[in-house]
């Protein structure tokens, strides 16, 4: 780590660590500007069990080293499969749990075509850890709350504004959403993605934090954005919206998920196939029962024979 910047992260906490170039200088530029990408079309799935399990088995290749949280891995994939025809950018979406501490890996990125996962520090809004203890607490929707907003987002522009290579976010969820979820004004609060000194994906301690925005490590962050702007999912929550049904199981009797012939010969096998029953032979008797004739037959003439002779 470079000298500056351990003098300034030393900085950070001895002054409690709440800091980020104020947000709310880009926030005249964000209230006049609308999102590129329509996103009016998507919707929040409430799907039965069974059909959030059908769902979630045709992911079970992602995360296979399990580090994103099961629970709100599978939100993720349900709400990107139910809308997907809407989502830009398909090959990787985010997953950030705020319930964790600030010093430990929370921010996500799964690769939807070969399952690996990257993963990452980020800050949250001091306005959700007043107390800067390193944990989140509190979330808002309101535009000077300075809090984190949970919810689903989509990815926007990149820009240059009170930092450098920022990327813009859209919130998808409306008030009243379940689990304190809202973030529909993420883009007039100028709550965006942005690098930031104050985190360090080296650091096990607390991170510093921003004024609202999901900041990353600025070494790390221009790689992160630069794979996923303009459109593709980001989820941040607290906790699942729905009980985890996890991957599938070897022995369920149903081949699904990840499940083949070699990995799980009993939901997947070669089904038996039973020999078909024995059918009549065409304008006769079948050959078992000619034979049963044939010998009956022979019987009956061996009693006429005797009876004969006693006469």
């Amino acid at each position: 780590m470079g000298a500056n910047r351990l003098v300034a992260l030393l900085g950070a906490f001895a002054l409690a660590g709440s800091a980020c170039a104020v947000d709310g200088l880009d926030e005249g530029d964000f209230s006049s500007t609308t999102s590129n990408l329509d996103i009016t079309k998507f919707v929040h799935p409430s799907l039965a069990a069974a059909e959030r399990t059908e769902i979630v088995r045709q992911y079970d290749a992602l995360d296979p080293s399990n580090l994103v949280p099961r629970g709100l891995l599978e939100d993720a994939i349900v709400f990107f499969h139910v809308n997907r025809t809407n989502i830009p950018k398909s090959k990787r979406f985010v997953v950030v749990d705020l319930s964790k501490f600030s010093g430990l890996d929370r921010f996500w990125m799964v690769d939807t075509e070969d399952g690996s996962v990257e993963a990452h520090k980020t800050s949250h809004g001091d306005g959700s850890d007043p107390d800067h203890d390193g944990y989140a607490n509190t979330f808002s929707n309101v535009s000077g709350s300075n809090m984190s907003s949970l919810g689903f987002y989509l990815t926007g522009e990149i820009y240059d504004g009170s930092h450098p290579h920022s990327m813009k976010l859209d919130g998808l969820t409306p008030d009243g959403s379940p689990n304190g979820m809202a973030n529909t004004n993420a883009r007039s609060r100028a709550i965006v993605v942005h690098e930031a000194w104050y985190v360090n994906d080296d650091n096990d301690m607390k991170q510093g934090r921003s004024n609202g925005c999901p900041a990353l490590d600025a070494d790390i962050e221009v790689s992160v954005v630069d794979r996923i702007h303009d459109g593709s999912l980001m989820y941040i929550a607290k906790s699942a919206l729905a009980e985890p049904v996890g991957r599938a199981v070897c022995g369920d009797t149903v081949c699904d998920g990840d499940e083949n012939e070699d990995s799980c010969a009993s939901d997947c096998g070669a089904p038996v196939v039973e020999p078909p029953p024995v059918e009549p032979e065409s304008g006769g008797c079948s050959s078992t029962r000619s034979s049963g004739s044939f010998a009956l037959a022979l019987g009956l003439l061996g009693l006429c024979v005797r009876r004969r002779r006693r006469r």
